[in-house]
């Protein structure tokens, strides 16, 4: 689900770490549909219900409490004469974020729109400022309608503290939540201006006031909320300090008490019902949707990776299970002098049983196997004999008796010595050569394990270099793990290390070295994990052409080359959503269709045609005074003048120039309302937290049937960005500056945070030299959501989707909406990332 009228980081798109992924995220609606309403009944608490307005608080109060961090809800209420739409997401667990739509319905549009009622949009935000402690409270500071008209603007400090089952809360409130003004001005102390406030209303909304911020005479408010013995339940008691003498739009309502009185229910861990008594003559209604996304997760069935026979590497030892590294650990314990309690020997062996020799102790032929156990493999291989194969298949020997060592996958041959960093096997007419290796059937078996697309596979002495693309594991750990195992599995014991160059459509990205010996060991016997994972190293990969002169230098080792054609396709639902003006909401729900053909290693065509099922813009007309030209405000004649539609049909390519310095240029329809030509340049360093990129567009509008019709008007855009990774909560920082597809010129900011799952929550903010002419909203500003499809399929993908909501959808501040960035594609340059899925090297 997504909006076309947003830049393209803040839409549906497919993974860019990967070829372009097929049309499967509208999918995600469906899903997230009876996530919400299919979870159990769940117990309520205090502090977490939503307000009126949207965020954590009471009824029309805030409270100093949060959400958890990924907290994600969607909150409606209606108390005559205003309905309330919201959404809040938190994306710390001391901050929250929110929009705010109020639909006023005593009131119309205007001349414009004398049938509609007035529509508000504004944008809040709240902070923590001091924990809750033992006897100290917490301390919140908030703003409501920041950014927007001014009709209910406030400010507000707030103090929150729990006593078992009541949460008691004491604010401060200034403009609506203050309109009783209860005393005068304690901040105009500090400046004298602040002690009456002037009229902070806009007529184009989109303002910061901040002059006006904390000014005029603020009001009490507060507040109990009470968990009742029913864990569903809670109850609230609220004296609020508007008495609503001073409501905007001339809005006449009258106040009986300023006491009001309240109810959540939590139906469901998704879900919460809300109802009360306000004014003391009005009633309340309402209710929250909610989600978790930093616990968006989903169980995986990715079939199970192959088993990987013990190392016989003479650094290993054969047998390396659990139980036999206990028993040896005894041993050990033994040989030093420390005897183990009677309880613990018992536990760790039968009795009767004497313990086999330290994991580091070398058997020789003149130690003699233990009269109450059998010879292990090892010893008897030490002792010149072949091994037995009388009793029961131990833990390394197969049904048949027979040992199961690294050679029953392609080891060394049983009689090479047995010298340090070698290995011993069976027979050498058993051993697979290189020459014998069938590399296509290696590929593919590579493609179906480990998600890795090969491009090539090259032998360069005792190391096996793997060229490919990870195309199906979020993280590339466990998709170089899984390939580890296909290759230790098939390859002879000459090849003692794995390296996989990674790149995304072409592009190179980083250089993975795994030792071959280590892992097996690490895999098998979880004590060499710590050996293993740090002899991993991760570096930056050099650029194709690079690599080719090195080949040439060093003797070609080439087993085989692939270019990665290819046309896939899929059909898959589709959510378009719109905010505007008085209209409200706007959706379209499509039927939609993508399609990929690559061409080769750098190139690729891609297409998106879309079939509409349902729509509400039949309803939508565009009223607004704005002197800019139309370049997105034009969406409902898209929408309703065709049921089929090609939203795009383009062509890519990419090139390197040298190590860090990345491009692409692209052609042909490049969204639903934009077709034409553009390139976008980018450098990144490895393990750099900056990295900086430049994109230049000439486009023309397209017809409304979205065919391949183009209308008169054409502009030039592009950005200069910087993209810093703070390292601060995962905090990434893009700053651009450029011109926009109204040909104004300004400036763009744009904050994000990412959580484990692979969920980013952000919010961005363009300004620009629009000025006057811009219209209604004055500036663009939005919040968006991005989500891995990982977190909802019960089998791992590297694509992803995303939401985006803001206020209005006008024509100042329009960007381009690209459908691959490099920025995107070029994820894998950042080794904090890589690192962070160590743990599923195993899996």
């Amino acid at each position: 689900m997504s909006s076309p009228f947003r830049p393209a980081n803040h839409v549906t798109h497919s993974s860019p770490e990967q070829r372009p992924a097929l049309a499967r995220n509208g999918w995600l609606a469906l899903g997230m549909a009876g996530g919400l309403l299919g979870a159990q009944i769940a117990h309520a608490a205090t502090g977490e219900s939503q307000s009126d307005f949207g965020g954590v608080g009471l009824m029309q109060t805030p409270t100093a409490r949060f959400a958890p961090q990924g907290e994600l809800s969607f909150t409606y209420s209606r108390t005559q004469p205003y309905k309330r739409f919201s959404v809040n997401a938190a994306p710390f667990d001391w901050m929250e974020l929110g929009f705010r739509y109020v639909s006023v319905e005593t009131v119309s549009y205007g001349a414009a729109a004398p049938d509609r009622d007035y529509l508000d949009k504004s944008f809040d935000t709240k902070f923590r400022l001091l924990q809750e402690g033992r006897y100290q409270p917490e301390v919140a500071v908030g703003l409501r309608d920041l950014g927007g008209t001014g009709l209910f603007s406030s400010e507000y400090l707030v103090a929150s503290k729990r006593y078992g089952d009541l949460d008691f809360s004491l604010g401060l409130g200034w403009g609506y939540l203050g309109t009783r003004g209860d005393f005068s001005n304690p901040l105009a102390v500090v400046r004298s201006s602040l002690e009456t406030r002037s009229d902070s209303t806009s007529d184009d909304g989109g303002d910061f006031q901040l002059g006006s911020m904390f000014s005029g005479s603020p009001a009490v408010f507060g507040g109990i909320e009470y968990q009742t013995p029913w864990d569903p339940l809670t109850l609230m008691l609220e004296y609020e300090g508007n008495d609503y003498s001073d409501e905007p739009l001339t809005v006449e309502i009258e106040q009986d008490s300023p006491v009001n009185l309240g109810a959540t229910v939590k139906v469901n861990d998704n879900l919460s019902l809300h109802g009360g008594w306000e004014r003391g003559n009005t009633a309340m209604l309402g209710l929250s949707l909610s989600t978790n996304l930093a616990g968006l997760a989903q169980a995986k069935d990715d079939g199970t990776p192959e088993a990987v026979a013990p190392s016989t590497h003479s650094r290993y030892r054969n047998d390396q299970t659990p139980e036999a590294f206990r028993v040896r650990s005894l041993n050990a314990n033994a040989s030093s002098g420390t005897a183990p309690s009677a309880s613990t020997a018992s536990a760790a062996q039968p009795a009767g049983v004497a313990a086999e020799p330290s994991a580091y102790e070398e058997p020789s032929a003149s130690k003699k196997p233990s009269a109450n156990r059998e010879p292990s493999a090892y010893e008897e291989r030490s002792a010149g004999k072949e091994p037995s194969a009388h009793g029961e298949p131990s833990a390394n020997k197969d049904q048949q008796g027979r040992l199961l060592t690294l050679d029953s996958f392609g080891g060394a041959p049983a009689d090479s010595p047995l010298e340090p960093g070698a290995t011993d096997g069976p027979q050498a007419k058993d051993l697979p050569r290189l020459a014998d290796v069938d590399w296509d059937a290696l590929a593919d078996t590579l493609r179906a394990q480990s998600g890795l697309e090969v491009s090539q596979l090259r032998v360069e002495g005792d190391t096996l270099i793997v060229e490919a693309e990870a195309t199906r594991f979020r993280d590339d750990l466990q998709a170089e793990g899984r390939a580890n195992r296909v290759l230790h599995n098939r390859l002879p014991a000459e090849i003692t290390t794995f390296r996989y160059r990674l790149s995304s459509n072409g592009l190179a990205l980083r250089e993975d070295e795994h030792p071959r010996q280590p892992f097996v060991a690490a895999a098998n016997d979880r004590r060499f994990g710590a050996e293993y994972e740090h002899s991993i190293t991760a570096h930056a990969a050099s650029s194709h052409s690079s690599d080719e002169e090195t080949r040439q230098a060093t003797g070609d080792g080439i087993k085989l080359a692939r270019e990665p054609f290819g046309f896939s396709w899929g059909f898959s639902p589709s959510l378009k959503q719109n905010f505007g003006g008085p209209d409200g909401y706007l959706y379209q729900l499509n039927l939609q269709l993508d399609a990929l053909w690559r061409t080769d290693r750098n190139g690729w065509f891609t297409g998106v045609a879309t079939y509409q099922l349902a729509d509400n813009f039949d309803s939508y007309e565009y009223i607004a005074d704005s002197e800019l030209p139309r370049v997105r405000t034009y969406v409902g004649e898209y929408i309703k003048e065709t049921d089929l539609g090609i939203t795009s049909l383009q062509y890519n390519r990419t090139h390197q120039f040298g190590r860090d310095w990345y491009a692409q240029a692209y052609g042909g329809i490049l969204e639903m309302m934009y077709a034409g030509v553009g390139a976008e340049l980018l450098y990144r360093p490895m393990n750099s937290s900056l990295a900086l990129g430049l994109d230049i567009n000439r486009v023309r509008q397209r017809e409304f049937d979205q065919q391949f019709g183009l209308r008169d008007y054409s502009v030039t855009t592009g950005h200069a960005t910087a993209y810093w990774q703070s390292g601060w909560h995962d905090v990434l920082v893009k700053g651009s500056v450029g011109r926009y597809l109204a040909g104004d010129v300004g400036a763009t900011l744009d904050l994000s945070r990412s959580f484990s799952n692979g969920v980013s929550v952000g919010a961005w903010a363009t300004l620009t030299d629009a000025g006057d002419d811009y219209g209604e909203g004055s500036f663009d500003k939005g919040l968006y959501v991005s989500i891995p499809l990982d977190a909802f399929f019960t089998t791992s993908s590297k694509g992803s989707t995303g939401f985006a909501w803001a206020p209005l959808t006008r024509d100042g501040g329009a960007r381009l909406n690209r459908r691959y960035q490099l920025y995107d594609m070029t994820r894998d340059r950042d080794p904090e990332t890589y690192w962070e899925g160590i743990d599923k090297v195993y899996k």
